[in-house]
């Protein structure tokens, strides 16, 4: 399933195809029950595709900025065949044999956005997500982060406590909360 969200502008159909045929590069290298969440935004520099692949719960991001609609189509669909292929190299490596079909039980769910007002002008917080954590180990965690494109994720340890990996200059950290 794939949905497809403009966000400044109006899709034309043409572009919608195009899209479609784009992600059947990807869809081969994934499970069946994968769907796909696209939204492309015009920016003051040109337009932003962020395509996510979502499976029970688990999900993949690549995003890219181009000058034209269908360079960031096409670079944002490299970005995320590339974090694919990582990560499936990541199972192989790990000698995992349920790969990504798997992937699932491992990797947290995609939170919630709720967009909230202010009542202080002094406090800075624009949006509150709401995710639900899984149980992973830590290894899992830094897969996930890595897949998200973030420097930090926040997951249920395999000894039941709360933990945050992240990313360092050379390497990553976890903290422990308690």
């Amino acid at each position: 399933m794939i949905n497809i969200t403009a966000r400044g502008f109006d899709l034309k159909q043409g572009t919608k195809d195009g899209v479609s045929k784009e992600l059947k590069r990807v869809e081969k290298m994934l499970p069946e029950t994968a769907g796909f969440d696209v939204t492309i935004a015009k920016k003051i520099n040109g337009y932003k595709c962020d395509i996510t692949v979502k499976d029970a719960g688990s999900f993949i991001r690549g995003e890219a900025i181009a000058e034209k609609i269908e360079p960031s189509i096409d670079f944002a669909v490299d970005d995320l065949k590339r974090k694919v292929r990582k990560l499936k190299t990541y199972f192989v490596d790990k000698k995992r044999k349920s790969g990504i079909d798997n992937l699932a039980e491992s990797m947290f769910e995609l939170g919630d956005e709720v967009e909230i007002e202010s009542h202080n002008p002094s406090i800075e917080i624009k949006r509150v997500k709401k995710v639900s954590l899984q149980m992973m180990n830590d290894d899992e965690a830094i897969v996930q982060m890595e897949m998200l494109g973030h420097t930090y994720f926040v997951y249920i340890g395999d000894d039941g406590n709360t933990k945050v990996v992240y990313k360092r200059k050379k390497g990553y950290g976890l903290l422990i909360c308690e």
